[in-house]
């Protein structure tokens, strides 16, 4: 007989207490966890399975053929799955890490509903008990959790031993060595008998509930019943059944629906050909299973050595174990529908994980394969009620979004999955191109890239997919094509005829990994105490679009790129065009933003002040009155904190730049007006007088162009210096790093570490005089596409030593970068320059390389 279940929900007082923010109509959802579960399902197109209660429910919902978990161990998939965040965001990578401890502020997917007004309740495996708290993540659940050993079970049975056995030879044998182990002293029980006897297998006559699995559907189906009758308010039911996960243990009637002549060991049981050793292991879990009669060996290939007959017993308690599953699910259904709830609730059953069952000579899960990362999920949702098969990539981070998509809440901005409704509703074939997977061994992590064809995993040294990362740094690459090779046999990465589809791949995942740090930068600075300033430029017709996203998302300090030059401010004699600039300042005071104007007196002068008929005289009047105009205008805005006074004076051998014949080529006009007694040009000495006069309220730049040429910057050193004896107000100085752009810059790429040293030298004198120190224009040249992964990654080494030069110099005074441009700048068809995001807007190896600096200089 079974006892009478005493199981209380508290649902009634909670939904008393929340300020729900969802109404009556909000669909219920039913979140079915089933653990080590791969495709081994009807409807997944498996002949030999017996799953007939979720190949109904496929009828009426969507599959997802080509589904991946994030990491194929429990923990790591689970606790990304439930936050929609991948590992190297959760930090949790292995089995003791607790999520909570790395990110405590994250949100999981019933902690989101809720806080939305559902009432949430857990039963089972939902999170890896390892790895959150002992309430399995108290902030999740509306009724505190009920662990499994709680339960009741037939009182013919009790309990099932160590969790999972209830044959009676098996179970007088464990209580055997319990007392033995008690006798002789023994202080962890649990932990001797799982090293002493684990059977991988049982078969008996017992009822469905006298296991886990069996309970937790009773369970799951007494809160129905209960909430059918006391609540209106919208549920999040979590079921987590433990099968298949070993040992397999259901009760002998499911092992009985399956003919064990019809089951094959696998036909590859071997590496791949040019498949690097790293992504194989021995099978350890399943060698934890052990009993008098049971032991392993290991080949010297790292391969556990299996009869064909064990191999066989394993596949055939797998797939009874799924059935065992598959009828408590089917239980839960009924339930449903006795209620009337499967109206207004939406299911999802997922597996964390697939499962090598002799595949490659590997069992349980722990790789990058397609049985390991390749995972299923249905979801019905009865408003859509159709079949609908999903042959695209998808991945577990989607459920998140989709979940809140499909209930009509806003999705989180932070969640790296993609809303799948598109998909479930019929309206697109495909969200994502590719599903990603990880995998850790011997501190070297595989991130597996799966395409509706293909594989690529790379294998980095030591890097995550948060750090930047390098040529340097693959320590291997493999490429499969399911197209020809579903069985994983060879190998591609190192094949010549791949060589294209491989620099594809690679630039994919360099991408990819160069959007997995989703700290902004302007937060990263923060920690700098704001004595580093890092900002970019936008120009005027990037307001509103992409560019502008970005650039909000990541600075708070803004350069209008020339939107302030008198070529653009005062085109014609008596025509003023403000209205640029003031979008700027409209739009830095709307987002905080700190401004630098840039270059009010530079070359980018109007063509009829370059006229080569001006007088010194003419000019002059011209420039006062556009500098006066400037300085006032900039002063009154409490958004410019700094102002390039003059702009690009100097050429790199120290002689002054001036004007050529013509309006046309790159001049400077304003050394027309000649010099004063101590060889300064009156034009330098004339726009600092003003803006000292008018722009108390800004700061005074002297920017300069070039490298690190002595002759120039002695120059600007001593003009500065002599401007401030005169009573002058300067108070920094500027350096554009236009990389490449000229011979110029060639030895921070020929010389680095001697251009940096130069750099620094630079830095110190500025602080050692109370000025500022500003990169003001950073960005790296690019002539030649045909390479452009070692370009990109030239440039990132290069913008990671100047990041770190500038940290070095926060404690000693102020220093501020701005990055020229947010993407690509063209100059000519062949030629353009970089900063940190590519054509497709996705970030650059110098985004996450800047990032990265920052992170560790903090």
């Amino acid at each position: 007989m079974t006892k009478t279940i005493q199981f209380t929900f508290l649902f009634f007082f909670f939904c008393g207490l929340i300020q729900a923010q969802v109404s009556n109509s909000s669909p219920n959802i039913i979140f079915i966890a089933v653990d080590d579960l791969k495709p081994t399902i009807g409807a997944f197109g498996d002949d030999l399975a017996r799953t007939p209660n979720i190949d109904l429910l496929a009828e009426n919902g969507t599959v997802f053929l080509n589904n991946h978990t994030q990491q194929a161990v429990c923990g790591p998939a689970r606790a990304s799955l439930m936050t929609g965040k991948r590992p190297d965001y959760t930090k949790v990578r292995d089995l003791k890490t607790k999520m909570r401890d790395m990110v405590p502020d994250i949100v999981t997917i019933p902690q989101f509903f809720r806080d939305n007004g559902y009432t949430t309740v857990g039963l089972g495996k939902i999170f890896d008990p390892r790895c959150v708290d002992q309430f399995r993540d108290k902030p999740s659940w509306s009724i505190p959790y009920m662990p499994e050993h709680k339960f009741d079970y037939p009182s013919d049975y009790g309990p099932p031993a160590m969790g999972f056995y209830q044959d009676p030879k098996i179970k007088a044998h464990i209580k055997e060595l319990r007392n033995e182990a008690k006798a002789n002293g023994v202080k962890n029980l649990g932990k001797y008998l799982r090293d002493t006897f684990k059977p991988p297998f049982e078969k008996t006559d017992a009822p469905d509930d006298a296991y886990v699995d069996g309970a937790l559907a009773i369970y799951a189906n007494k809160f129905l019943d209960e909430y059918k009758l006391e609540s209106s308010e919208p549920f999040f039911l979590a079921v987590g059944f433990k099968r298949p996960h070993l040992p397999f243990t259901p009760p002998k009637r499911y092992w009985d629906m399956y003919d064990p002549s019809k089951f094959k060991i696998n036909e590859f049981q071997q590496n791949s050909k040019n498949g690097p050793r790293i992504a194989y292991h021995s099978s350890g879990e399943l060698r934890s299973y052990i009993t008098p009669e049971i032991s392993y060996e290991v080949s010297n290939s790292n391969r556990v050595i299996l009869s064909d007959e064990f191999q066989k017993d394993l596949i055939h308690g797998y797939y009874a174990s799924t059935s065992f599953i598959d009828a408590q699910i089917g239980k839960i259904m009924d339930k449903l529908k006795t209620t009337g709830l499967d109206k207004n609730t939406i299911i999802v059953i997922w597996g964390d994980h697939g499962w090598h069952l002799g595949d490659h000579g590997l069992w349980n899960k722990h790789s990058n394969f397609e049985q390991a990362t390749r995972s299923p999920l249905v979801i019905l949702d009865p408003r859509v009620n159709k079949k609908i098969q999903i042959k695209s990539p998808t991945e577990f981070v989607d459920i998140f979004p989709t979940l809140c998509a499909a209930t009509g809440f806003k999705i989180p901005e932070n969640l790296d999955g993609k809303n799948l409704m598109p998909l479930v509703r019929g309206e697109q074939i495909s969200v994502k191109p590719f599903a990603v997977s990880q995998w850790t061994n011997a501190k070297k992590t595989g991130y597996s890239f799966r395409t509706d064809r293909y594989r690529y995993t790379v294998w980095l040294n030591g890097k995550k997919s948060t750090d930047p990362v390098f040529e340097k740094d693959i320590f291997a690459e493999e490429l499969y094509d399911y197209k020809i090779d579903p069985a994983e046999t060879v190998n591609l990465a190192e094949d010549e005829k791949s060589k294209s589809l491989i620099q594809r791949f690679q630039k994919l995942a360099a991408n990819f990994f160069n959007t997995q740090s989703n700290t902004p930068i302007k937060d990263l600075v923060k920690a700098s105490e704001n004595k580093l300033l890092i900002g970019a430029t936008l120009n005027h017709h990037e307001l509103g679009g992409k560019e502008e996203e970005l650039f909000l998302k990541d600075f708070k300090f803004l350069c209008p790129a020339n939107a302030a030059k008198q070529q653009r401010v005062y085109p014609r004699p008596g025509v003023w065009q403000w209205d640029r600039i003031d979008e700027f300042l409209e739009f830095s005071k709307t987002h905080n933003l700190s401004v630098r104007i840039h270059g009010p007196i530079s070359p980018q002068a109007s063509k009829w002040a370059k006229e080569d008929h001006r007088t010194a005289e003419e000019l002059e009047d011209v420039m006062i009155e556009f500098m006066t105009a400037s300085a006032k205008r900039y002063n009154e805005e409490s958004t410019v904190h700094y102002m390039d006074v003059v702009n690009e004076t100097i050429l790199p051998d120290g002689s002054w730049f001036g004007p050529k014949p013509g309006t046309d080529r790159w001049e400077n006009p304003w050394l027309t007006m000649g010099l004063d007694e101590n060889g300064v040009p009156n034009y330098i000495v004339k726009a600092f007088e003003i803006a000292t006069k008018h722009a108390p309220n800004v700061k005074l730049v002297y920017n300069q162009n070039a490298g690190m040429q002595k002759p120039m910057w002695d120059k600007v050193k001593e003009t500065i210096l002599y401007l401030r004896s005169k009573g002058l107000r300067v108070d920094g100085i500027g350096w554009q790093g236009h990389l490449k752009l000229s011979k110029t810059t060639a030895n921070f790429i020929e010389k680095t570490d001697q251009a940096l040293m130069e750099l620094s030298d630079l830095i110190d004198w500025a602080h050692a005089n109370d000025l500022d120190f500003h990169i003001t224009e950073l960005d790296y040249k690019i002539a030649d596409k045909s390479n452009l992964l070692k370009e990109f990654q030239t440039q990132a080494i290069i913008y990671q030593k100047i990041v770190n030069v500038l940290q070095s110099k926060v404690n000693s005074g102020v220093v501020t970068l701005n990055l020229w441009d947010m993407g690509e700048r063209f100059k000519k068809p062949d030629i353009y320059f970089q900063s940190i995001y590519d054509s497709n807007f996705e970030p650059t190896p110098a985004y996450s390389i800047i990032k990265k600096a920052l992170t560790n200089n903090q």
